[in-house]
């Protein structure tokens, strides 16, 4: 845009002089100096449009960082999963999970009258002295290279489904297919926090959690809510799915299908363990777009490692999907 700006100036003043040499040449010379004007003016923009100059920037080197990943619902052991984190241009192939993970910690969870030490069974740590507890505190202390990590997360009390309909996707090519819509009430206390899964029995070998997994009460707290939500993605089953996401039928993986039974897992989460996993979706869901602010996920783990020890409420709601459940 500048070149056009520095350019344009000079074209008026040549067409100036140009309209001038004319006039005082006459008709047998005009069509020479018309000529030779633009031709002046064409080798000049040529000049300028040539003019670069290449940058090269020296990117910083990358320090990785020890990434935690710790869970404990009610009524199970806990589990961790401890890795490095990677650079952003650093390759990826399929030894690059296993290259991360480190299994050589030593990992320890308290629940105030007794220390669990967990035990490697790769990728995760595996607790097995005692079970989460809703009322419960938490502490996780992590060892990596004489370096100390730590955390404390709390259970809560988890709040129940009232009912689950089944939505048909209007722009779906049958009826059959669709999300699922549920129905709950958030007690009247400020500043509680969810994590949505679903496992739909036959397809997923674990819970999967949609994009947008996790919500606060903010704007409806003490009231009835209602969210939809679609099936997830299992990253470990992704070779059952085309570019596309479609499967061998056709059907694209974030669809429930009518016929099919679906276990619902409604969470109940604290504040810490919510602003970890919102931050990271919104990340997620930013990535690649050169408008969205950047968000740096916000962890719990003390010490200077990224990620989260996260305890969970849970409610579980076994839906079959047939035409008495279909949203009105």
């Amino acid at each position: 845009m500048k070149r056009l700006i520095y350019i344009l100036p000079l074209y008026w003043f040549l067409t100036g002089l140009q309209m001038q040499t004319l006039l005082r040449a006459g008709y047998t010379r005009k069509k020479s100096t018309y000529i030779l004007a633009n031709l002046i003016f064409f080798g000049i923009i040529f000049l300028f449009a040539g003019c670069k100059k290449e940058i090269s920037v020296d990117l910083p080197s990358y320090k990785s960082k020890v990434v935690i990943e710790g869970y404990i619902e009610q009524n199970q052991n806990p589990y961790v999963l401890i890795t490095r984190s990677q650079g952003y241009f650093d390759p990826v192939d399929s030894n690059t999970f296993s290259q991360m993970q480190i299994t050589d910690a030593k990992v320890y969870v308290s629940n105030g009258t007794e220390t669990d030490t967990l035990v490697n069974m790769g990728p995760y740590y595996f607790g097995h002295k005692f079970v989460g507890e809703v009322g419960k505190t938490y502490n996780l202390t992590v060892w990596v290279d004489d370096k100390k990590y730590t955390a404390t997360t709390s259970i809560l009390q988890p709040v129940p489904i009232d009912s689950v309909r089944f939505y048909p996707d209007p722009d779906a090519s049958v009826d059959t297919l669709g999300f699922l819509w549920f129905y709950a009430h958030d007690p009247d206390t400020m500043g509680n926090a969810y994590r949505i899964y679903t496992k739909t029995l036959g397809k997923d070998a674990r819970f999967v959690h949609p994009n947008i997994s996790v919500m606060d009460d903010e704007l409806f707290n003490g009231q009835p809510v209602e969210f939809s939500i679609y099936r997830g993605r299992d990253v470990l089953q992704d070779d059952l799915y085309d570019d596309n996401g479609l499967d061998s039928l056709g059907v694209k993986r974030y669809y429930f299908v009518m016929g099919e039974t679906v276990i619902v897992k409604f969470t109940t989460i604290d504040h810490a363990n919510y602003v970890f996993w919102e931050t990271m979706e919104r990340q997620q869901q930013s990535d690649g777009n050169p408008f969205a602010n950047p968000v740096t996920p916000v962890s719990n783990i003390e010490g200077g490692a990224l990620g989260v020890w996260g305890g969970y409420g849970v409610y579980l709601d076994t839906v079959h999907i047939t035409p008495d459940i279909l949203k009105k």
